[in-house]
């Protein structure tokens, strides 16, 4: 979906992969797990399930290593394991405060929407210092849907009183563009495990490599239209001259 977005009022953000550098760490402890069990995770498929939730993800791991594979003990085990490495702190992004700030300081209303638990993501939030930058957050535990549904978004939308149509929403994952494309809100990429494919160079407005990127284009495209904003009102005094 490629709505201009020098108009929008609002970011929503997903968080694990966009924000922080989660999604490296979920692998690596996936990795681990799946290798102590005898079976061997690979980039690419852990890449196919991102900001799909829980359910969806142990119905893909099933489908992919078969009904044998114990995918309740593995869960757990990765939940405990996960948790010792979330309680050390997960590193942002790289431009994701810088971002942030730039957003906050030109009045954007700004959002989280994360497949993440509450819990989880306020602990993260936190422990950056970086949860004093969002009007709203919505979680895991707030939705009945995952992504690709847009309900997350469209909740989000909600809670910051905004249109889809007055939104951006920043995303890593293959699912979190599509749900952004049925919320009807144009979406940004951003690489994180997953290049962009086909699909989603078509589905989002652009793909970016960064979020000093992001922020970069954010703020052309501002000031794209304050000029032609400036132009269009001295071209207009000048006809009524």
């Amino acid at each position: 979906m490629k709505k201009h977005i020098e108009k929008a009022k609002a970011v929503i953000f997903d968080m694990d992969g966009v924000l922080f550098d989660t999604e490296n760490v979920y692998l690596d402890v996936w990795s681990k797990v799946f290798e102590k069990y005898g079976y061997t995770m690979t980039k690419e498929i852990y890449s196919s399930v991102l900001g799909t939730g829980r359910e969806n993800v142990k119905k893909t791991f099933l489908n992919y290593f078969g009904n044998d594979l114990p995918i309740d003990a593995m869960y757990k085990e990765k939940d405990e394991n996960l948790a010792i490495v979330i309680d050390k702190g997960v590193p942002l992004k790289k431009g994701a405060n810088e971002l942030l700030i730039y957003l906050k300081e030109n009045k954007y209303k700004i959002a989280l929407a994360t497949s993440a638990t509450r819990n989880r993501a306020l602990q993260q939030l936190g422990q950056a210092d970086i949860e004093k930058y969002f009007d709203a957050i919505v979680t895991k535990d707030d939705i009945k849907e995952t992504k690709p549904n847009p309900e997350i978004f469209l909740k989000a939308a909600k809670k910051l009183f905004m249109s889809p149509n007055d939104c951006i929403v920043i995303e890593d994952s293959s699912a979190g563009i599509k749900a952004a494309f049925n919320a009807e809100i144009t979406s940004i990429h951003v690489v994180d495990l997953k290049e962009a494919d086909d699909e989603i160079i078509e589905l989002c407005y652009r793909s970016f490599k960064n979020l000093n990127e992001v922020q970069k284009e954010i703020e052309y495209l501002k000031n794209s239209s304050n000029r032609y904003s400036v132009n269009y009102y001295e071209s207009e005094k000048v006809k009524l001259r």
